[in-house]
């Protein structure tokens, strides 16, 4: 019986330790299709831009944008790196994704995100978040993308 329940407990905590792994937010990559249509706002940064392909970061409301740009029938995304302060004053990767454009020339497509601010305390206990974008044609063979700086997600 005691062998019984030792390794049950074992297991337990075996399963706890990996569903606690598995569960890191920045675990994945967050690959979303973007919603067609608007604009970015007045309090976006739009300075990714490549033949075919624009990038945006709008602070207000945590918006990644993607637009296409060309009439040549390559899809387009946005790439995007979310960096948190850590306590001791570096910067640590806590989140990527995509956002990809299922439009055609000329469409926005806008993926809703929720980022930290950075004058609030981040999930690393330091206060601090900066965003990248890279626009991205997805051209025959390699992609083409162009990438920001960093921008700081002060609303």
């Amino acid at each position: 019986m005691r062998t019984v329940l030792r390794s049950t407990a074992v297991t337990l905590m075996a399963g706890g330790a990996l569903f606690f792994t598995m569960s890191n937010p920045a675990a994945a990559a967050e690959n979303n299709t973007g919603v067609v249509g608007g604009s970015p706002g007045s309090t976006s940064t739009c300075i990714a831009t490549i033949k075919g392909a624009k990038a945006c970061f709008q602070r207000y409301g945590d918006l990644i944008w993607t637009k296409d740009t060309s009439a040549d029938g390559y899809s387009v995304y946005t790439n995007w790196t979310n960096q948190l302060k850590q306590p001791s004053g570096t910067w640590k990767t806590y989140r990527t994704g995509k956002c990809s454009n299922p439009g055609s020339s000329g469409d926005n497509a806008s993926c809703n995100k929720d980022f930290y601010e950075s004058s609030s305390t981040n999930a690393y206990g330091g206060k601090g978040s900066r965003i990248q974008v890279s626009a991205c044609v997805a051209s025959f063979g390699d992609d083409e993308c162009q990438t920001t700086t960093w921008i700081n997600n002060d609303s």
